[in-house]
């Protein structure tokens, strides 16, 4: 079956005998967004559909009355929350690996990176997908595989989704256990970490929970607007040096963002900072060698 392409706005809309033409311009409205017209103005609503400006007008404040649109300023709308409910409502059908691995499989693919898609339970983030990287020398990881939230990348991501309250409740003691001399210590220092997460969008590991190993994950979220899951790519701390780690960071966002997109979410929660809008650049020092070389990848 192919992909489902709405009809044109102005294509016949009475060509059938149960069309309701209000609704199907309706429709028609919320069919001119797009990811990159994220506003439509009352003129470009009546041009588009061959319509008055006031009839355009009405049908725009119809949709807002319902959620389906908010004013974004004089004459101009954006899409309304009630469609992020209904997103989340497909969203829910689907099984979250089926929906975010696709991506993190683009994201391995472009950085040769081991990649893992995460959930948090308590204080333990869980692996519930991983995809191997393509470098000779990788880390090697497992789906079910558990780590201390605190001292992993993608575990970091997903505590900076909770409140400070909930951070209190589930590391109620002062020190926190640790791994390697990296490792964050204590609660008052996993919470400035945090906050610095929460400015940045993305987490790292720089060899907190296994020596010589680095990692760096984003949030996923979800469309309620919280963070339920994460994704990130780990590798020797001798290939992911501290200054490609900051290259990497810009596309691990870009795959987490595009997950979050695709399970329903149109605009990152509060207190985050803005989605990236221009997929990066593949790191210039990344190159994937051939597979007569190395026949096994």
């Amino acid at each position: 079956m192919g992909d489902w392409t709405p009809p044109a706005a102005g294509g016949d809309r009475q060509s059938g005998q149960n069309v309701i033409v209000a609704l199907r311009r309706g429709l028609d409205i919320l069919d001119m967004f797009s990811a990159d017209r994220r506003v439509v103005g009352i003129t470009d609503i009546a041009l588009e559909l061959g319509i008055h400006k006031s009839s355009a007008s009405r049908l725009a404040a119809t949709l807002a009355s319902a959620g389906y649109l908010v004013a974004a300023s004089a004459g101009n709308y954006t899409l309304g929350p009630r469609l992020a409910v209904l997103g989340s409502l497909l969203a829910a059908r689907q099984d979250l690996a089926s929906v975010v691995t696709p991506f993190l499989r683009e994201l391995v693919e472009r950085t040769g990176e081991t990649g893992h898609l995460a959930v948090l339970d308590d204080t333990v983030a869980k692996t519930v997908q991983v995809v191997d990287g393509w470098h000779t020398v990788r880390m090697h990881s497992w789906a079910g595989k558990l780590s201390p939230a605190h001292c992993s990348s993608m575990g970091k991501a997903l505590l900076a989704g909770l409140s400070d309250a909930e951070i209190g409740e589930r590391y109620p003691d002062a020190e926190l256990p640790v791994r390697t001399v990296h490792t964050i210590g204590t609660v008052e220092r996993l919470r400035n970490e945090l906050a610095r997460i929460r400015r940045t969008g993305y987490s790292l590991d720089n060899e907190e929970l296994e020596a010589g190993l680095r990692c760096v994950a984003a949030p996923v979220f979800s469309p309620e607007g919280g963070v339920d899951a994460s994704i990130s790519i780990s590798g020797p701390a001798q290939r992911l040096t501290r200054d490609r780690m900051a290259v990497l960071t810009r596309l691990v966002r870009w795959y987490a963002w595009r997950a979050s997109m695709a399970r329903g979410v149109l605009a990152v929660p509060a207190g985050w900072p803005a989605a990236p809008t221009e997929e990066p650049p593949a790191p210039d020092w990344i190159e994937r060698p051939r597979a007569a070389d190395h026949p096994d990848t």
